[in-house]
């Protein structure tokens, strides 16, 4: 699956979606709080492997109307997107220079309070990673010219 990111203007941006059967989605999207959540999302779920977070399930044939639909019952795969949404959520402020051993620390403090455990895969490790990844992913898209396009490639062997 190929993942576009268009530059349009300073406040919008596009994001298409051409699926390996070569079905494209597109949609205009908000930049300024949703390219930064969606940079964050392929940094998690690509660096962790994950196979059922957003990217995921849209490489294995759900279309964005769909991810986005609210009123369908939770899917299987929902344990392991609402894990990598709290990540997302905490690493924005990772972003903010909030360095990883205490990131982690609150989101354990987090999954105590509600009598879970936190994913295996959710290290302070994986953290480090990610912020390397969305580094590169933010210095390319600074980089990116108006009407110019970041594209990731995404596929399971990748995640």
């Amino acid at each position: 699956m190929r993942i576009r990111f268009i530059k349009l203007t300073d406040r919008e941006h596009a994001l298409e979606v051409v699926h390996g059967d070569g079905r494209t989605e597109r949609v205009v999207c908000e930049t300024r709080s949703l390219l930064i959540h969606d940079l964050l999302h392929l940094a998690v779920e690509s660096e962790a492997r994950l196979t059922h977070g957003f990217w995921g399930q849209l490489a294995a044939g759900t279309t964005l109307e769909e991810m986005n639909d609210r009123t369908k019952p939770a899917a299987p795969s929902a344990t392991e997107l609402l894990a990598i949404e709290r990540l997302v959520g905490a690493l924005h402020g990772a972003t903010k220079q909030r360095p990883p051993s205490e990131l982690i620390a609150g989101l354990r403090r987090y999954a105590d309070a509600l009598d879970t455990e936190l994913p295996e895969w959710l290290t302070e490790e994986l953290v480090i990673r990610v912020e390397e990844r969305i580094r590169q992913l933010s210095g390319q898209w600074r980089a990116t010219p108006y009407g110019g396009t970041l594209e990731v490639i995404w596929s399971a062997e990748a995640a």
